[in-house]
């Protein structure tokens, strides 16, 4: 025999997607000042990256939660696709955020191929390592909000730069790994662009479907209201 048990479900919403962001902009922000130190302690490039791409995660969760409280107002003002004005703003800001990001890391990639930096290995890959599990954490929150709610552009933008985060820790552990066996240097900016070209990939893609909304021809913004 089955028991169903009921749920007040607006009260769930609420309190599930301010914990949705709050979770993973509390545990970004603790680590992304741990991994700057870290970078800047071990001197790895990939480390350095992944903190500024975790910084400009704490700014973007921080927009995206406050974009989808201002959301859920019934009388906020909305694109004519159906997205609120407030999400696209952030969505936008976002993109642009990254590329600045992405924009860093290759200027400082290629300076380090002139004059490479010793980087401290074994330091390096327990340090990216524990990143890696923060942002798989904060990964799998996320995409378990989007499959429950939609998948929102302010939701794929906020996942965006957590799926950057997850790749430059990938990066940056194993980084660590070849320069704590081999001491090969160069590893360390050739794993950093090669991730601010992925990284680029998928912020174009992101922009591309941000401009399809603006024109109106989206269909994500079917569930940006539906709750």
């Amino acid at each position: 025999m089955t028991t169903q048990h009921h749920y007040p479900d607006h009260a769930h919403d609420e309190h599930y997607n301010h914990n949705h962001y709050l979770i993973p902009f509390l545990l970004i922000f603790v680590f992304a000042i741990v991994e700057a130190l870290g970078g800047w302690w071990t001197g790895s490039l990939a480390l350095i990256s992944d903190a500024g791409h975790m910084f400009s995660d704490v700014v973007a969760l921080g927009l995206a939660w406050m974009a989808s409280i201002v959301a859920k107002k019934p009388n906020v003002a909305r694109h004519k696709s159906g997205v609120s004005y407030a999400e696209l703003a952030v969505s936008i800001i976002n993109a642009i955020t990254m590329l600045a990001v992405i924009a860093f890391v290759i200027v400082e990639a290629i300076a380090r191929f002139k004059q490479p930096h010793q980087v401290q290995g074994l330091a390096l890959t327990v340090i990216a390592t524990l990143g890696l599990i923060v942002n798989l954490i904060v990964a799998k929150q996320l995409r378990h909000q989007a499959l429950h709610h939609g998948k929102s552009l302010n939701n794929r933008a906020a996942f965006l730069h957590v799926i950057g985060d997850l790749l430059g820790s990938l990066a940056a552990v194993a980084a660590g790994i070849v320069i704590y066996f081999t001491g090969w240097m160069p590893i360390d900016p050739i794993l950093s662009l090669l991730i601010s070209v992925l990284l680029l990939v998928f912020t174009l893609n992101l922009i591309h479907d941000i401009i399809k909304t603006l024109q109106g021809k989206a269909g994500l913004s079917r569930h940006d209201h539906a709750h």
